[in-house]
């Protein structure tokens, strides 16, 4: 029996249990910061939208490696996305993911997105 389990629990991805909200301004930008595990430094680290931790197709609008300015500080070990010109529909569920050899480690964000300050 828990051989079953060891095997079952490495075909599917590490989920952390809290979730992180994020609340940011429409028009304006907002930052999620992703911060990962020591040792993890060079691993490809990405954000996610949706349902990112299921074997289906990811969205995944951004990546440590296509990412256009240094946002992944390896120093403080946090990956930085920052989201500009927010809109209304830019709101919802994300994951911090950290590629990993067997499984992906995720942490979910919630990003609520406001009218005005």
């Amino acid at each position: 029996m828990w051989t079953l389990i060891l095997v079952l629990s490495s075909l599917f991805p590490a989920v952390t249990a809290a979730v992180t909200t994020v609340t940011g301004y429409k028009g304006r930008s907002v930052q999620i910061r992703c911060p990962y595990k020591s040792g993890y430094e060079t691993h490809l680290k990405y954000l996610c939208r949706g349902e990112c931790y299921t074997f289906q197709t990811k969205d995944i609008p951004v990546d440590s490696k296509t990412a256009k300015d240094k946002s992944d500080d390896t120093a403080a070990r946090v990956f930085t996305v920052t989201i500009t010109d927010l809109r209304s529909v830019d709101g919802g569920k994300y994951w911090c993911a950290t590629e990993q050899t067997l499984r992906d480690d995720y942490t979910e964000i919630l990003l609520v997105v406001k009218v005005g300050e």
